[in-house]
């Protein structure tokens, strides 16, 4: 078509550019991540009907490379743009600009399609000042309308060259003029290295397809490829031959969508759809795909493991109807909402969100890191701004990636001043909440056996304090004491076989004694020997008892503790408790002990204490309670 094509900037100054761009740079790592996370937040901001979500679609079309705009004019420009980078020690320009070949070359040409709806369109004319020019034309300028927008540093439009082979995007919008009329505008954008065409002028690494007068966008229709045109409004994105993705680019961007925007998808003020719908991010999706094994797949390959269990945690707590919600009001900065989640198995979990998008974990850069929390309980908390004024303070402080606040990239000295003041008074009153309502302050204190063996013994420490210095061989392992139970002996009250008392963790019961035989003398005779009686099981009442789960056993295993009153074999038995009618629980196997009729026989010396590891015949994790008797000797009561 005449007057339509590919066309690179005049080069009048004789500059020499290279292939890096630093907006471009930035995505290069993870470029279907990237892509997802900037469109999205750019989609998100020009949202036109507040009552309806924003509605996003991925997908990659296959096209004909005959069908492909000016496809001669782009072969033609890699070729000379490698002619130039084919010299010694430029690997990087060379074997980017071989491959873009192939894919220009290629009898099928892949794009990536990247679709709003529900959106206003990017206003023109393509004119400096106007949103359109700001997305096509320019460097580090921003194309949104409003400081407290998703993002406005201008570099997020680059990630659509990231994730191209030649680098290569085309915009197309359907957008309401200023009175009202319907247009459209569609332009293409190209990064290569500055270079010399085939007519010998010399060109910059920047070049546009559209209109070749003025390098200027086709607002008319009939111009304009159908695959190109938008037919509703809003935006399309198009990067043109788009790379290879060791993961499968779906889910990678399925995982990247829901760990930026799980907040604005949860409050159904986003949706999204990828591959012809094949992945559908909705609020009814939202939780299954958070167990969905490609996606968990697709995680792992991109290294975002930590950042997709964040989200899983703060959209736990954005949902749970055991959240707290408070409303810190911060001076300085205005209204900020706090929603704080309290459970086991949170971890310490903080998230700053805005606009719907995650940004943050921390304030590190106004002396709060949110890193430690001794004697709290596990939580998740969630701060958002409250409003626009608040807002726009937190889109001030945030960094060209989005992920950090700080008050340094505020060139204001007033207002810099204003914000790290303000952000450090809302780090104090997040810190402050999150104290009162997780920490948990100590209110007696128990045995824990599992630390015997860290500590010395009470010997050695009167040892040590006799001396200059501890006595390394004394601090041992403690052994835990399984005697056997001693043989029935008669003695007097007074008798030195008697055992002595033994400080334990509560006063033990004394023991009865067995009344002594009389003496029947020399000369009397016994006659016939009366029957002896049947010994009588007695419960008996432990003492410091504990129990611990074993870990990686799924409730099947415990730890128990406790120290006995009596010396001898004892019968235990485990119960659990927490229920109207306890239950006994059915012991399948133990270490350190005997099991005898389902019974937990245990030798057992007076106030020593004792270990056990049973194992229950089936899983559970809830409260338990022992019960113990005395197991009768033939002879009599144990000693």
């Amino acid at each position: 078509m005449p007057g339509i094509g590919l066309e690179f900037l005049l080069n009048t100054g004789g500059e020499s550019e290279g292939l890096s761009d630093p907006g471009v740079e930035n995505f290069r790592d993870k470029p279907f991540t990237a892509v997802a996370r900037e469109t999205g937040q750019n989609s998100r901001d020009a949202r036109r009907d507040h009552t309806g979500p924003v509605r996003l679609t991925f997908d990659v079309l296959s096209m004909s490379s005959e069908d492909f705009p000016s496809i001669a004019a782009y072969r033609q420009a890699a070729r000379l743009c490698l002619k130039k980078a084919d010299r010694p020690k430029n690997e990087k320009e060379k074997g980017f600009f071989e491959q873009a070949i192939r894919a220009l070359e290629a009898p099928r040409i892949r794009v990536l399609r990247i679709a709003d709806f529900n959106t206003t369109g990017v206003r023109g004319p393509c004119e400096e000042g106007y949103p359109f020019h700001a997305l096509a034309k320019s460097d580090s300028v921003s194309a949104k309308e409003d400081i407290g927008s998703g993002g406005s540093f201008g570099i997020g439009k680059n990630a659509a060259l990231a994730v191209s082979d030649i680098q290569t995007a085309f915009i197309s919008t359907r957008y309401h003029d200023d009175q009202g009329s319907d247009r459209v505008l569609c332009m293409g954008k190209t990064l290569f290295i500055s270079h010399t065409d085939a007519e010998g002028k010399a060109r910059r690494r920047k070049g546009y397809w559209g209109k070749l007068d003025g390098y200027l966008p086709l607002d008319n229709p009939a111009e304009i490829p159908a695959w190109l045109l938008r037919d509703t409004q809003g935006t399309s994105i198009f990067s043109a031959c788009v790379r290879d993705d060791d993961a499968d680019w779906q889910y990678e961007m399925a995982a990247a969508i829901i760990i930026n925007f799980f907040g604005a998808i949860e409050r159904q003020e986003m949706e999204f759809e990828i591959d012809n719908g094949t992945i559908k991010i909705n609020r009814n999706t939202l939780q299954s795909l958070f167990q969905n094994p490609k996606v968990i797949e697709a995680v792992r390959l991109t290294n975002a493991g930590v950042a997709f269990e964040t989200a899983k945690t703060l959209h736990g707590c954005l949902i749970d109807e055991k959240t707290t919600l408070t409303m810190l009001d911060v001076q300085g900065l205005g209204k900020v909402q706090m929603r704080v989640l309290l459970r086991d198995g949170l971890g310490y979990t903080i998230g700053i969100i805005r606009n719907g998008m995650y940004i943050t974990d921390n304030l590190a850069k106004f002396n709060e890191p949110f890193k430690r929390f001794p004697l709290h309980r596990e939580f998740a908390v969630v701060i958002e701004p409250d409003g626009i004024t608040e807002s726009e303070w937190f889109k001030r402080l945030e960094n060209p990636a989005h992920d950090d606040l700080s008050a340094d990239r505020i060139t204001d000295p007033q207002l810099r001043v204003q914000g790290k003041r303000a952000f450090e008074r809302l780090a104090k009153q997040i810190r402050q909440r999150i104290r009162e309502l997780a920490k948990s302050e100590p209110t007696s204190s128990m045995e824990l056996d599992e630390l015997n063996d860290f500590f010395a013994s009470d010997a050695a420490r009167e040892w040590d304090d006799a001396g200059p210095e501890t006595d390394p061989r004394v601090l041992k392992p403690t052994v835990i004491q399984k005697s056997p139970p001693k043989p029935r002996r008669a003695a007097s009250s007074a008798s030195e076989d008697d055992d002595p008392p033994i400080p334990g963790p509560g006063p033990l019961p004394p023991e009865p004694a067995p009344e002594p035989n009389p003496d029947p003398g020399p000369d009397s005779d016994p006659g016939p020997k009366p029957p002896r009686p049947q010994p009588q099981s007695r419960s008996i009442e432990l003492q410091g008892e504990r129990n611990v789960l074993l870990d990686g056993t799924s409730g099947k295993k415990r730890r128990l503790f406790f120290t006995s009153p009596v010396t001898g074999s004892v019968n235990l038995s485990v119960e659990a408790t927490g229920l109207s009618n306890p239950d006994q629980l059915v012991v399948t196997a133990v270490s350190g002990g005997t099991l005898n009729g389902g019974k937990i026989e245990v030798a057992c010396k007076r106030g020593e204490r004792v270990a056990l590891d049973i194992e229950f015949d089936s899983s559970y994790a809830g409260p338990v309670e022992m019960s113990a008797v005395v197991v009768p000797l033939a002879t009599g009561a144990p000693s």
